[in-house]
């Protein structure tokens, strides 16, 4: 189950929303304007954490790790890891238990990220200096939206991988990719391209697709999904729910009409709750989806099986698994 740690009307087991700079006014569309929140398994689900605000993070976040693996992509501004920096829509897959950093920010550019923590347990950062980590410590203890979750501890086992389908190899404990260069990722048989990512634990952990959607490519149809998803725009645009996508209004969960979602615009949707039937935009649509638990891929649509570019979604997902469990 989605849990935000904001107010907000759900519709049928979705919520929309829009990465706003929140230091900006914000207009009373009543859409979220970005997202803390927790889904999937209440104890070791992951967490995300999506905003563009002030900085909130010191000016230089000292190297650590975390007991979990970990995903983070800028969004607007470029953000800086380690000796790295990240363009918009450009993003860094860390491995759990191995040190990186620092990160800077600035007072100008502020926080502007989407960071997901694969189990949330592994918030807490381990740093390499003591008097550091006494802060870091009281901090975590004084923060009221880590309020229930339990902290693993320094030496405790994480049974974590991480694994994708175009390539992209650990080098030692991280690697880069991003929507800002497609071209490896696989060619779907409606132009599409699409990237499998696996992180977290080895068999139920987090599932990324990054899809990579051309002007006039298939309508996705109306699908219940056995996990609580998010899906974001990162370039682009999309249209969801709207009864004229395929041509029929089944599927919407009752509801007719629909949601234009620009860059940055966002769906957070229910567990076993139905998504409208969607079609990109103009000028296609570039979108990151977090699925809480892999092993609920594929999602079923009106008539039985997914089809379509979730189905073929679905092999590439097969086939990470398998790699999972042979590495194991």
């Amino acid at each position: 189950m989605i849990t935000l740690l904001e107010s907000a009307t759900w519709h049928n087991g979705h919520v929309d929303g829009v990465i706003r700079d929140i230091r900006r006014p914000v207009p009373d569309d009543g859409l979220l304007s970005g997202a803390i929140l927790r889904m999937g398994d209440p104890g070791a689900g992951p967490v995300v954490a999506m905003s563009i605000e002030g900085r909130i993070f010191p000016r230089k976040a000292p190297v650590h790790l975390h007991k979990s693996d970990s995903f983070r992509m800028a969004l607007g501004e470029p953000i800086r890891v380690g000796g790295a920096s990240y363009a918009h829509g450009e993003f860094r897959l860390q491995r759990a238990d191995a040190f990186y950093g620092p990160e800077y920010w600035s007072d100008e550019v502020g926080t502007n990220q989407l960071l997901l923590m694969a189990d949330r347990r592994g918030l807490k950062p381990y740093l390499t200096d003591s008097q550091l980590q006494r802060l870091a410590d009281t901090a975590l203890a004084d923060d009221v939206s880590l309020e229930g979750v339990a902290m693993l501890p320094r030496d405790a086992d994480v049974p974590h991988a991480i694994a994708n389908s175009f390539g992209a190899a650990l080098r030692p404990s991280h690697f880069d990719a991003g929507f800002t260069d497609t071209t490896g990722w696989s060619v779907l048989s409606d132009g599409s391209r699409l990237a499998a990512i696996a992180l977290g634990h080895r068999e139920s952990g987090v599932l990324l697709l990054c899809w990579d959607r051309p002007p006039g490519a298939a309508a996705l149809p109306a699908f219940r999904l056995g996990a609580d998803l998010v899906r974001l725009v990162v370039e682009g645009s999309c249209r969801i729910g709207d009864p004229e996508a395929d041509g029929s209004a089944e599927g919407f969960g009752g509801r007719t009409g629909g949601v234009e979602l620009g860059r940055l615009g966002f769906r957070l949707q229910q567990e076993g709750t139905w998504h409208g039937a969607s079609r990109s935009g103009p000028t296609g649509s570039k979108e990151l989806w977090i699925v809480a638990d892999r092993r609920a891929w594929p999602p079923v649509g009106a008539a039985g099986p997914a089809e379509g570019p979730l189905a073929e979604a679905g092999a590439e997902v097969s086939a990470l698994a398998s790699r999972l469990a042979a590495a194991a």
